[in-house]
């Protein structure tokens, strides 16, 4: 359903203003960021409507391996089955509801028991056993199992579409996938993990990492290894993504304190790609950041309008994490210190943001894809669901809707 029968709680008067071009356009309303009913809204129509990022493929190698994910209001079972297939259930028992895996990441050594009353399923959500149930008429526990919900892989990123209305992933994405294929994403492996609480909205968060206008302000540490007004915006995103890349300084080869590291790049990365970081966001939930040597991504949870969850991790090559001596100290120390830059930065915005002398804001002139990321916000809301950039609108004062390409406006 859409805004326009009264869906989202926001006033399609104050998206409109958002969708006109960078140079008149004003951010999202204050109330996008503060209201309960807003991330009520979004948890339906943003997180369990699309295809939401939950993890990595090695979160379960092994047949048996079990993690969990929180989708909106949602609790997801990733189960590695003895076919080696990863499938995705509901995360509750079919006789009384039960919650059934309450660990992040566990081992089911065949099967699933549920604690309360021991109905067993197998890995691949089958009812196997459940006792005392001869007297329930009509009880078939063949037509019984967990409920399934829609799981795919990408270059081994694990996606869930909870309410099974989103489409096929590579469709959901449009032409992202494209943007990440020479980084071999899917042979990395993870080196490192932190997870965070900042008290700020999601979207505070999430347009902190499209824009570095506040990087010569809070980043000493960033700015010394990579030019602050670098950035550009890619052009020719046809998904539900923005973003681009940043330059490293002159002389710097990967992004940390020293900015200089003796680990090669990725196998196989064309040499224009060994001196810049390529920053992505792709709706409603994952950040990626495309390092010459490694990879980082930000997932995030909304817990309440003014409280996240983020969880960092960092990919490195196989070879390279396996190599006798290795450590990623260098890249998880630097970007732990930049992320709480952040988080602070993000929780006076959000202490601030409500306040009725706070008159809104304007774009600056190194804010376009912010821009362009509100507005996708924006036409998302008035759609009822998580919009692409080639469905976005621009308008003007005293025009009516166009439709087009996103223009350049960083």
């Amino acid at each position: 359903m859409s805004v326009m029968n009264g869906t989202c709680p926001l006033d399609p008067a104050d998206l409109t203003r958002v969708l006109r071009p960078r140079e008149e356009a004003e951010p999202l309303p204050a109330r996008a960021y503060l209201d309960p009913a807003v991330l009520d809204w979004e948890r339906e129509h943003f997180f369990e409507s699309s295809w939401v990022c939950v993890g990595r493929e090695e979160d379960a190698p092994q047949p048996g391996d079990v993690f969990t994910a929180e989708v909106g209001r949602e609790s997801v079972l990733l189960v590695r089955g003895q076919d080696g297939c990863l499938r995705g259930f509901f995360n509750v028992c079919q006789h009384r509801g039960t919650r059934l895996v309450t660990d992040e990441a566990c081992s089911a050594p065949g099967h699933i028991i549920c604690p309360y009353h021991s109905w067993t399923y197998g890995l691949d959500g089958r009812l196997l056993a459940a006792q005392h149930m001869a007297g329930a008429r009509g009880f078939d526990r063949a037509s019984i199992g967990l409920a399934p919900v829609p799981t795919e892989a990408l270059a081994g990123w694990v996606f869930v579409n909870v309410t099974a209305t989103a489409g096929p992933l590579l469709e959901y994405l449009g032409n992202f996938p494209a943007r990440i294929d020479r980084f071999g994403v899917e042979s990395l492996r993870r080196a490192g993990r932190r997870e965070y609480v900042a008290a700020a909205n999601w979207k505070i968060l999430s347009e902190n990492y499209q824009e570095c206008y506040h990087c010569p302000t809070i980043h000493p540490e960033l700015t010394r290894v990579t030019p602050y007004r670098s950035g550009g915006r890619d052009e020719e995103s046809l998904g539900p993504w923005v973003g681009g890349p940043m330059d490293l300084a002159e002389g710097c080869n990967t992004m940390s304190i020293s900015g200089v590291t003796e680990r090669d790049p990725i196998p196989g990365l064309p040499e224009e790609d060994r001196s810049r970081v390529f920053y992505y966001s792709l709706l409603p939930n994952l950040w990626i950041s495309l390092h010459p040597d490694y990879v980082m991504t930000h997932s995030v949870c909304p817990l309440e309008p003014g409280r996240t969850r983020i969880v960092c991790e960092w990919l490195f090559p196989e070879p390279v994490v396996t190599a006798a001596g290795f450590d990623p100290g260098d890249a998880i120390e630097f970007w732990d210190l930049v992320n709480g830059q952040d988080w602070r930065a993000c929780e006076r915005v959000q202490l601030g943001i409500g306040s009725r002398g706070f008159s809104g804001g304007r774009f600056s002139d190194l804010e376009g894809t912010i821009h362009t990321l509100a507005a996708l916000f924006a036409r998302s809301y008035l759609e009822g669901r998580i919009a692409s950039v080639p469905e976005i609108r621009l308008t003007r004062e005293g025009e009516a809707e166009k439709a087009g390409r996103w223009p350049a406006s960083v």
